[in-house]
Order: C-alpha cells, then structure tokens, then sequence
C-alpha cells in the first residue's frame, strides 16, 4: 500500500514541477520579447534623432521648402537598415518618413517645422515614433 501513495506523491510532485517549469518558461520568454521590443524602440528614436540633427546643419532655407527643388526630403520615406550584435549578426530594418513645414514667415524670420517619423515592422506589434524639431531661419 505504501508504494501505492509514493507513485502518487511522485506525481504530484512531477504535475507541479511542470507547470513551475512551464510558468518560468513563460515569464522568461515574456522578459524577453519585452527587452527586445524596448531596444527596437531605442534604435527607432536614434534614427529619428539622427535625421533632426542632419537638420540642424541645414543653412539654406530653400532646402526645407516642399515646393523647391533642391527639396532635402523629397525622395523619402528611405529604409535604413543597421546591424548590431557582436559581430552584426542581428540586423533591423527602419523605414523613415520626413517632411517640413512652413509655420512662420514675418519676412526677418521663417520657421520650418520637420516632422520625422520612424517604423520597424520586425515586431509585433509595430514600432512608430514621431519627433518634431523646429528650425528658424533669421534675415
């Protein structure tokens, strides 16, 4: 009779062994797509932040207007494509999407307002950020 109830205690304790194991699987495996949706989300930002300090080094205005042609955004949205890891094993591709607007022009000053927008499909759901930069131009 005692070997009857030891292959039950035997597993019992299998049954909640599993499902700890299971429960631990779960959590780690949660952790981690989180960590990695907030490292797509760092790398988003950086490339849009990479594109509004481009901006800032923009002297001529005309390069901001939508309506002139030497137009610094009109063959955009571009994929940019970086690589990271140890030895670039891993790779992301970000599409960018940017713009400007005219919202001020007194005559001694116009003000551009650049709109760049960042998206990274490779999670689920998909990452999208937005930054404004305001750029002023004096005369």
């Amino acid at each position: 009779m005692a070997s009857y109830v030891e292959i039950i205690y035997l597993s019992v304790a299998m049954i909640i062994f599993s499902m700890l194991s299971m429960n631990t699987a779960r959590n780690f495996n949660s952790s981690r797509t989180s960590i990695y949706r907030t490292e797509v989300e760092y790398r988003a930002i950086a490339v849009a932040q990479d594109e509004l300090d481009k901006v800032q080094w923009i002297y001529d205005d005309s390069e901001l207007d939508p309506d002139d042609g030497s137009y610094v955004y009109q063959n955009y949205p571009l994929t940019e494509t970086h690589t990271y890891g140890s030895s670039d094993q891993y790779s992301d591709d970000f599409v960018v999407y940017a713009s400007s607007e005219l919202i001020e022009d007194t005559g001694s000053q116009k003000r551009y307002q650049v709109t760049v927008s960042v998206l990274n499909e490779n999670v689920s759901p998909e990452v999208f950020i937005t930054l404004d930069y305001v750029k002023s131009y004096s005369y």
